[in-house]
């Protein structure tokens, strides 16, 4: 390789190379080895802080305090009061009286809960079997059946009843008058067409003509009255021929009103113009 064509990189490299060789040179040579720690020089000593005088006792001797004793700090009229530490026994001063009602029973094959609330009010409190509710502690759940409670306590088992619904309390239904209906708004009448406007005094005289004719009379059953022996009952007179004329005649104008009133309420065909 020409030094030539060596670049900038290369000389960067001879150099740092050669300035390490150069310092290793004089440190076999000696370099630093005669370097030695400076004579003590008094003058350089800072002085140290000197202690003050030590303070005087902020506490007093206990006799000074007796005060404290038989006028207590912490209590506004500066008396004693006489307190009675709690050990956690079932000690049945200030126990409330238990007073619940039974509210819901539970029974599963793994749990048997009864559910009570206070007899004044406020919230439910669940009790398992074997466990005392919250607040009454000298008192136990010791069975459950579908609608009672058996409780333990100082006085003995007492037995809730499941309290049952005897319509006092609570909000009264709502009047059916009181919810407001929506107004039904009328149908309106189709016009009639103008064929049945034409046909109306025809349907008026068919209607005349059969309110007009006699209704037919019910056949009369015969009496029944003593029979004697030997004697048959009356038989019915025979129509004479004037009234057999006179029943037709009037079926053939029953009839012919009918046919009429019919035709008269049956729409007419329209008539197509020609073009």
């Amino acid at each position: 390789m020409r030094l030539e064509q060596a670049g900038t990189s290369t000389g960067l490299l001879a150099a740092v190379a050669l300035w390490a060789l150069l310092l290793w040179l004089l440190a076999l040579a000696g370099l630093g080895s005669r370097v030695g720690t400076l004579p003590d020089d008094a003058s350089l000593l800072q002085p140290l802080p000197q202690a003050g005088d030590p303070a005087a006792e902020r506490l007093g001797p206990l006799p000074q305090y007796a005060a404290i004793g038989d006028r207590p700090l912490f209590a506004e009229d500066r008396r004693h009061r006489p307190f009675v530490l709690d050990d956690g026994g079932t000690d049945e001063v200030g126990t409330p009286d238990f007073d619940v009602v039974l509210t819901s029973v539970l029974i599963t094959p793994s749990l048997q809960m009864a559910i009570v609330q206070p007899r004044e009010g406020g919230d439910a409190l669940r009790v398992r079997v074997g466990d005392a509710p919250r607040g009454f502690g000298n008192w136990a759940l010791r069975s459950v059946s579908p609608r009672a409670a058996v409780f333990a306590g100082p006085d003995g088992d007492r037995v809730l009843e499941l309290r049952v619904y005897d319509g006092r309390g609570g909000q009264p239904p709502t009047p059916a008058s009181a919810v407001p209906q929506p107004p039904v708004a009328a149908l309106p009448v189709p016009p009639s067409p103008p064929w049945d406007r034409a046909r109306a005094p025809a349907r008026q005289q068919a209607e005349q003509a059969r309110a007009a004719a006699p209704p037919a009379q019910p056949a009369q059953p015969p009496q029944a009255g003593p029979v004697e022996a030997g004697d048959s009952p009356p038989r019915e007179a025979d129509p004479t021929p004037a009234s057999q004329a006179e029943a037709i005649r009037r079926r053939i104008e029953a009839r012919r009103a009918r046919l009429q009133a019919e035709r008269a309420t049956q729409p007419a065909e329209p008539v197509e113009s020609p073009q």
